[in-house]
């Protein structure tokens, strides 16, 4: 069973692996501050720039 609030963990946790800014899915979240939002999702942030990472060592070694 998922809850209204489970989909609200979804919708934040999807917008922000798709690139959306901090202060937008904030805004969206109904936070006041985006401190709130990197807070929560802090882990799902630093998950997103490991991966950006990755892809930036990726192309490097594509290029040689």
């Amino acid at each position: 069973m998922i809850r209204l609030h489970d989909l609200r963990h979804i919708h934040a946790t999807l917008l922000l692996l798709a690139g959306v800014p901090v202060h937008v899915v904030a805004a969206r979240l109904g936070h006041a501050d985006p401190a709130i939002t990197l807070r929560v999702y802090a882990h799902v942030i630093r998950s997103a720039e490991t991966a950006a990472a990755d892809i930036f060592a990726k192309s490097l070694d594509d290029t040689q």
